[in-house]
């Protein structure tokens, strides 16, 4: 092997070897979370689980009632737009059409960091009739919460499980769980399944759930926002 072959293929190893190092160096960004200590959220709210439940489904978007055959016009969106919320619709366990809430199996597979998940497939069945999944279609809205990136919000996305089970009578205990929480931190070179090349991507990973976020939707439940508008969704 001359030298001119031998050098070739060294520079060619050199190129190899900083292409796979530049597609691996995200790894190394620092992700911090800032905001409350990790704990579950949940609270006893007055009234029974039946009117708890229709309290929720008239506080926040419903899709079934998104996608209701023969609706004609634009959907009365119950936040505005600048709100995360206009973009989140709640699905039941029952609901006919487009099956949206996840299996205990797909929970399980999908729990990536969450340390609290287990604890919700691992109540009975039965005691979970009356959940609801809140959730964001598109898979495309992030939001500022818990965590940042170089000192500023890593943008952060999930969606939710409301657990809904009567304390007496008269009170249901409502917790909220958080599914498939994930941070976007910016961007990479790497791979992509739709390129031959390396390209610029998104660096969207896995996170542990936010305290905060969890709060929120269940303040919104509590006590429900009376709003002057709606905004409109088509």
């Amino acid at each position: 092997m001359n030298r001119r072959i031998r050098r070739a293929i060294v520079v060619l190893s050199a190129a190899c070897l900083g292409l796979v190092l530049a597609t691996q160096v995200h790894r190394l960004k620092h992700i911090e979370k800032r905001g409350p200590s990790a704990e579950r959220v949940t609270a006893i709210l007055p009234g029974g689980v039946d009117a708890t439940a229709a309290r929720i489904a008239s506080t926040f978007n419903v899709w079934s009632e998104f996608e209701r055959p023969g609706r004609a016009g634009s959907f009365p969106n119950k936040f505005p737009r600048e709100s995360q919320w206009s973009h989140f619709f709640l699905s039941r366990r029952d609901d006919t059409g487009l099956h949206l809430f996840p299996s205990d199996e797909e929970i399980r597979r999908n729990r990536g960091l969450n340390p609290f998940i287990e604890s919700y497939v691992r109540i009975p069945p039965a005691n979970r009739a009356n959940d609801f999944y809140f959730h964001e279609p598109s898979g495309d809205v992030f939001w500022d919460s818990e965590y940042f990136y170089e000192s500023a919000p890593a943008k952060f996305r999930c969606s939710f499980l409301i657990h809904l089970e009567p304390a007496d009578s008269s009170h249901t205990t409502v917790e909220i769980f958080e599914y498939q929480p994930y941070v976007r931190a910016g961007e990479y070179f790497g791979f992509s399944a739709h390129a031959i090349l390396p390209t610029t991507l998104h660096d969207i990973r896995p996170v542990e759930p936010t305290t905060s976020d969890r709060h929120a939707i269940l303040a919104l439940i509590a006590e429900p926002p009376t709003l002057a508008y709606r905004a409109v969704t088509n």
